[in-house]
């Protein structure tokens, strides 16, 4: 595709959802870096608290119609397998200039950890910073009856999925420019996703995801909190979900705090012992900064808690292209950080 006099490329549809609602970001990628083609986020289908995570057929088809009243062109998706899905594993394979069989050599050892066929799973691998001697592999692994299922379903729904990529790839690719280094070489930095059901922690050394912990915790204690306990509305839980996205509101503050406060204090405290764990393994490393995405970008109970507990500044996640784009609607970087594992999934460019 010609634009501009460069030659450029359109991205699948970054397609990121969770039971709360869909988002997705389209993108064209060219000689002057990538641009947003499109993007948007709308509520599940069906209004259901108890809603499961996966959509059907139905409700894809529903999600492809709105999708293309918003701009997005074609039909073919890049999606994230779910963390709870997959499992990781710290491994030692010989230097990749040893010409020696890695994918092979990682599945054996996976099925090994997992007790299972090495045909029963997917899997992905990259090697970690050196600790002196020590030349370690994180792999992840993820069922193949599980990515098989959900091509069927993304398939029943109308869409082509181009391929099934890692959260935590997605969440720290869709953080940062297109080319850009995560930190300085050897710098520890942070990127933690507050997902719907759970949250995700990522930690980085350097350029080089190290280490990944998964909390149990995410937004939905929070509108629950809001719905159940203060007997919110829709609007009102809505509001207290997506404090400090826009601009503040000094009414609801008191139940923002109330509500936030528990969830806040658990993802700081599991968030230190990830970076806890990674600055003791590289003990001369320093320290960057904490990325936000998800649904409390801009919180400031969840900054203030982090503040407190962490000590290192705390941004939120979202690629200069995708603020730009939705500051032109006069939307809030928060609700761009909210689409980061989108951008992320889009930015992929897979043939």
């Amino acid at each position: 595709m010609e634009m501009l006099g460069t030659r450029s490329k359109l991205s699948a549809i970054g397609l990121d959802i969770d039971p709360h609602e869909f988002r997705a970001v389209q993108l064209m990628g060219g000689d002057r870096g990538q641009s947003v083609v499109a993007w948007a986020v709308f509520p599940r289908k069906e209004v259901s608290e108890g809603i499961d995570a996966e959509p059907g057929g139905d409700e894809l088809r529903w999600a492809r119609g709105v999708l293309g009243r918003r701009g997005f062109l074609g039909s073919t998706v890049s999606i994230a397998s779910a963390t709870s899905d997959c499992s990781s594993h710290v491994i030692e394979l010989p230097p990749p200039e040893s010409g020696a069989p890695l994918a092979q050599l990682a599945r054996l050892e996976i099925a090994r950890a997992r007790r299972a066929n090495p045909e029963d799973f997917e899997v992905g691998f990259w090697s970690l910073p050196a600790r002196g001697r020590t030349r370690e592999t994180l792999a992840v692994a993820c069922p193949r009856s599980v990515v098989e299922d959900s091509i069927e379903r993304y398939e029943s729904g109308g869409f082509e999925p181009s391929g099934i990529d890692l959260l935590e790839l997605a969440i720290v690719r869709g953080g940062r420019a297109g080319g850009e280094a995560l930190g300085a070489e050897n710098e520890i930095n942070a990127a933690l996703h507050i997902g719907w059901s759970a949250s995700l922690a990522v930690l980085s050394v350097g350029d080089t995801i190290n280490y990944v912990r998964r909390v149990e915790r995410g937004a939905a204690c929070v509108w629950k909190h809001a719905r159940d306990r203060y007997r919110l509305s829709v609007d009102g839980a809505e509001r207290v979900l997506h404090a400090g996205e826009g601009r503040k509101d000094t009414q609801l503050e008191p139940l923002v705090k109330a509500c936030w406060a528990s969830v806040a204090s658990e993802l700081a405290s599991e968030l230190d012992v990830a970076v806890s764990y990674v600055s003791h393994a590289f003990r001369t490393a320093p320290l960057g900064q904490v990325r936000i995405s998800g649904y409390a970008a801009g919180n400031p109970v969840v900054n203030e808690r982090l503040d407190a507990v962490i000590g290192i500044p705390v941004t939120a996640a979202c690629a200069p292209q995708l603020h730009r784009a939705l500051g032109e609607h006069g939307e809030p970087k928060g609700l761009a950080a909210r689409l980061t594992p989108a951008y992320g999934l889009a930015a992929r460019f897979d043939k």
